[in-house]
């Protein structure tokens, strides 16, 4: 039985979609009941470019598989 890697690639980037989702949320809930002084600003911009850091590396990693490639899930062994 062999399972395909885009699966697992697929499940990847429904966990990057939430991710995106609750980001938004967040910054959206940063930006509108949040005071506006220097340190909320600054939290809202570090933790965009941090996601933005942790995003592309991932991409980059990611990018580098062949998704078309699959694996035995249970060996079968000639007898």
């Amino acid at each position: 039985m062999t399972i395909p890697l885009a699966i697992f690639y697929y499940i990847y980037l429904i966990f990057v979609l939430g991710f995106l989702v609750f980001t938004v949320f967040n910054v959206y809930h940063l930006v509108r009941f949040g005071y506006l002084t220097f340190t909320n600003i600054t939290i809202i911009v570090f933790y965009i470019v941090v996601s933005i850091l942790i995003l592309s590396i991932s991409w980059r990693y990611t990018s580098a598989i062949d998704w078309q490639q699959s694996f035995e899930l249970i060996p079968t062994f000639p007898f």
